[in-house]
């Protein structure tokens, strides 16, 4: 990479660009096996760090056809702990990018350093995601979705009628592409206003209901009132801080 990005951007702090290969796509349960960065000063510097970390646990066979990483080849390397101060100087007080991180790889990143007894905090302001930019930059309207999907050209655009039967040429490709309980199952998990970072708990019509565990899609409120060790629990438990927040938050009265 030969550009400077801390120096493009005129940033007095570093900017660090990095990725991470796990065991799964949990925040909260999955490990690292796999964390590459670049590290960008403002003087000009440029360093980079590929490293491999055994999970303390197997890696699905299923993960690992996808990223190519097996328990064979992580089996001698070191836990994520052993490491967490000498990445914490790497990561402190940085900027930070990736594509997707706002949304993965910072949360589990905090999670890891947090089992390991090291507080990792950010701000939004600290965050720049190339997959958000990439989403707000491009176009995603009607005449995109017929390109990619149909192949055609949609030559009326906004004559509504043309609108409405583009739109059902797309649906049914969709449909035959993924299957409609895929199609429900996206539309219910991106339509939902999540709370934490982490998606655990989402905003409804002023309430917020759990997205995870046998509460799923009940409110806060009626769990405090029908269960609430579970509450507790959450709060000892192996959850994100940004996660444990959103109950403490509930239970000392505060806004959500």
């Amino acid at each position: 990479m030969k550009n400077n990005l801390a120096v493009t951007l005129g940033l007095t702090r570093p900017i660090v660009i990095f990725d991470l290969e796990t065991t799964g796509l949990s925040v909260v349960n999955d490990k690292i096996v796999e964390l590459a960065y670049i590290k960008h000063w403002p003087d000009g510097r440029i360093e980079q760090e590929d490293l491999l970390f055994n999970p303390g646990r197997p890696i699905p066979p299923e993960v690992s056809a996808i990223h190519g990483i097996s328990d064979e080849q992580v089996k001698d390397s070191p836990l994520f702990a052993t490491k967490a101060i000498e990445l914490m100087a790497v990561f402190s007080d940085s900027y930070y990018s990736g594509f997707n991180v706002v949304r993965f790889d910072l949360p589990l990143l905090r999670q890891e350093f947090s089992s390991a007894g090291q507080n990792f905090s950010f701000k939004p302001e600290d965050i720049i995601d190339a997959k958000l930019v990439y989403h707000y930059k491009e176009p995603r309207d009607l005449s995109a979705a017929y390109r990619f999907y149909c192949n055609k050209e949609h030559v009326d655009a906004h004559n509504a009628l043309a609108d409405v039967s583009v739109t059902g040429e797309i649906i049914a490709e969709q449909i035959t592409r993924y299957g409609y309980e895929e199609i429900r199952k996206i539309h219910e998990e991106t339509c939902r206003d999540y709370v934490d970072l982490e998606g655990r708990f989402y905003r409804e019509n002023g309430e917020v209901y759990f997205n995870f565990s046998k509460f799923k899609d009940r409110t806060l409120k009626s769990v405090s009132e029908t269960d609430p060790t579970f509450l507790r629990w959450i709060l000892q438990a192996d959850f994100s801080e940004d996660s444990k927040n959103v109950v403490r938050n509930f239970l000392n009265n505060k806004s959500l």
